[in-house]
């Protein structure tokens, strides 16, 4: 480090001395000149006497145009000073750069061994949770990953929380946090956000099937009802048995009762289609796989459930049909009857059986159902096709789960708290025995794709661009505002290309499938070669910014604004090789291929 730094004073002086010698050069000659013409000019004054008259005539001409030969002098010295000076303050410039980013390397150093994805730390359970997982990894002979780093934390807990990305502050900020309980803390703030309301929100609205257009037709109105009283639910923090009962129960006006929607959301509104839509949503289970009897019982709850227009176009008004009030005798799908005289109301019983805790259905599917948002794998494998025919991978941790939200009173932040802060969750995504088992049998972080919206959201966040949404059927036509995020889109008919292309769910069914996950082709030629995405890479105003940086500061920005993580010590050695010191011409176009290649990376576009 010594001798660059000698060697690079001793570059800083030769260019000063270099530039500073040509003014006192070019001061002397001149000067030299001048003295020169003054002797010959006095050894030749006595001959020259007989022609002073001639010169006579002739001098006015001689002064004026020596007048403005001095004058182009002049103006020509001046140039070249103002060339010299900034010459000089490039030179310096440069060579400040190539000392701050060989401190920057050199300090990297020490860290080159220490991988950027895990933490050297054994898997040692913090909760039931772990110590389920850990024993049913030992009696398979898998062994759990390590620990994931701090940096990858904070981008899981990011995406898997709001659907972002961490700012580059914030990735640094919390990487360079040296308090033990900072990924407590890290949490509890993520969960107190307004983006997880909305993040939480898309979710819901996937498998709740919150779409305007066909089939489902809701109507732009009642589908941004519908959003309201979910995203409303989740920022009161309301527990999600007390939201299903409200669900169930409601009556009212599309328009004005958001969660009476459920009842119009769907294909078929009748009591076949509800009692399908109600096993699906809440149970875990496919109505189509059921006994017929078992079919008519579960129908029978919402046989009462009738429908009306209303002068208001596209208004439709959700209640009990009076006529079809009788004393009711129910079956439960557990084999539990239940007898309603003529007044009481079988959605309710039905509700209060739904959420009761021991249910054998609703907190078994919903604990799973969120399990699968956080860590990736599913317990049950769909999420909603929970019969006895298709197994847990662990009964045991299953009921545990659903435990753990029982005893949250059915509170979706407290259940997500108990998930992140365990030691299962907190595994890198390394697997340390086979990749297919130990993802099988939660041995590692379940690595998938991001999801559409949020792939978008974090390309417009790293580059300081927006996307436009709109719906695609004139119903009326539906847009979202400039600066809206994906995941805050409230209706499945809003959309785009890029959504359509990465797989946003239709909403038509509210299967787990309708997400695609799985890379294709046309994804990875759209992320390496559309100009849709190279003019946010080339143009975009957070990313042009960062550029502006020049060398391995804007080198470490766009890996914290990428990646959330510092660049490694081997990153930053490529990095200089590909942008030496001297090629300033190039420097920002190496800047935008550099990003270029982090945005494309398996890291940035994959959860992990």
């Amino acid at each position: 480090m010594m001798r660059i730094k000698a060697f690079l004073a001793m570059g800083v002086a030769f260019v000063l001395a270099q530039i500073f010698a040509f003014p006192a050069l070019a001061k002397e000659g001149a000067g030299a000149s001048s003295d020169g013409g003054a002797r010959t000019s006095a050894v030749s004054a006595s001959t020259d006497r007989a022609k002073a008259s001639d010169n006579a005539k002739t001098a006015p001409k001689k002064e004026l145009s020596s007048k403005n030969s001095s004058e182009k002098t002049l103006k020509e010295n001046k140039a070249h000073k103002k060339k010299d000076k900034r010459n000089l303050t490039r030179s310096v410039k440069n060579i400040k750069a190539a000392l701050s980013d060989a401190d920057i390397i050199e300090a990297s150093k020490p860290f080159k061994d220490i991988s950027p994805f895990e933490a050297d730390s054994d898997f040692k359970p913090v909760c039931l949770i772990d110590e389920i997982v850990f024993a049913h990894l030992k009696e398979r002979g898998l062994t759990p990953a390590k620990l994931c780093s701090d940096a990858v934390f904070v981008r899981r807990a990011f995406l898997d929380l709001t659907g972002k990305i961490p700012s580059p502050s914030k990735a640094k900020s919390f990487i360079d946090d040296k308090s033990p309980d900072k990924r407590e803390k890290l949490v509890n703030e993520l969960l107190g956000s307004s983006e997880f309301c909305s993040y939480f929100s898309m979710l819901f609205c996937d498998f709740l099937r919150v779409k305007a257009e066909f089939p489902i037709n809701l109507w732009p109105n009642a589908a941004q009802a519908y959003h309201r009283f979910i995203y409303k639910s989740l920022e009161d923090n309301i527990g999600y048995d007390e939201m299903t009962k409200r669900i169930l129960t409601s009556e009212g006006s599309n328009f004005r009762i958001g969660e009476v929607n459920f009842f119009r959301a769907m294909q078929g509104k009748n009591a076949e289609g509800i009692a399908s839509c109600v096993a699906l949503s809440f149970m875990g289970i496919r109505y189509e796989g059921l006994s017929e009897t078992k079919k008519n019982e579960l129908a029978a709850f919402f046989s009462r459930v009738s429908y009306k227009s209303t002068k208001e176009w596209k208004e439709e008004i959700v209640f009990d049909d009076p006529s079809k009030r009788k004393p009711f005798l129910g079956v439960f799908p557990d084999g539990t009857t239940v007898a309603l005289s003529a007044e009481d109301n079988p959605r309710k019983a039905f509700s209060d059986w739904l959420c009761k805790r021991g249910n054998p259905y609703f907190a078994r599917a919903a604990a799973n159902r969120i399990w699968n948002w956080l860590f990736g794998v599913p317990v049950v494998s769909p999420v909603d096709d929970m019969f006895a025919s298709n197994p847990p991978v662990s009964q045991k941790l299953l009921d545990e789960l659903a435990s753990e939200l029982e005893k949250s009173d059915f509170n979706l932040r407290a259940f997500c708290k108990t998930i992140l802060m365990s030691r299962t969750y907190q595994q890198s995504s390394i697997p340390t025995c086979d990749p297919e088992k130990a993802r099988e049998n939660f041995g590692v972080y379940g690595v998938r794709q991001l999801g559409a919206e949020q792939l978008i959201d974090a390309v417009c966040s790293v580059s300081g661009t927006s996307e436009s949404y709109g719906s695609t059927t004139p119903e009326p036509y539906t847009t979202m505002p400039d600066d809206a995020s994906a995941v805050s889109i409230p209706d499945g008919s809003i959309t785009s290309s890029f959504l359509e292309l990465f797989g946003k769910p239709p909403r038509d069914t509210g299967l787990d499938a309708e997400r695609v996950v799985s890379p294709s082709t046309s994804q990875r030629l759209h992320m390496i070669n559309s100009t849709h995405v190279r003019k946010k890479i080339e143009s975009g105003p957070a990313l042009r910014q960062i550029y502006r940086l020049g060398g391995q500061k804007a080198f470490e920005r766009l890996s914290l604004a990428i990646l959330s993580r510092y660049p490694t010590y081997d990153e930053r050695l490529a990095f200089r090789d590909y942008v030496p010191m001297k090629d300033n011409k190039n420097s920002w176009l190496k800047l935008v291929d550099s990003a270029w290649a982090m945005l494309n990376s398996e890291e940035f576009l994959n959860r992990h």
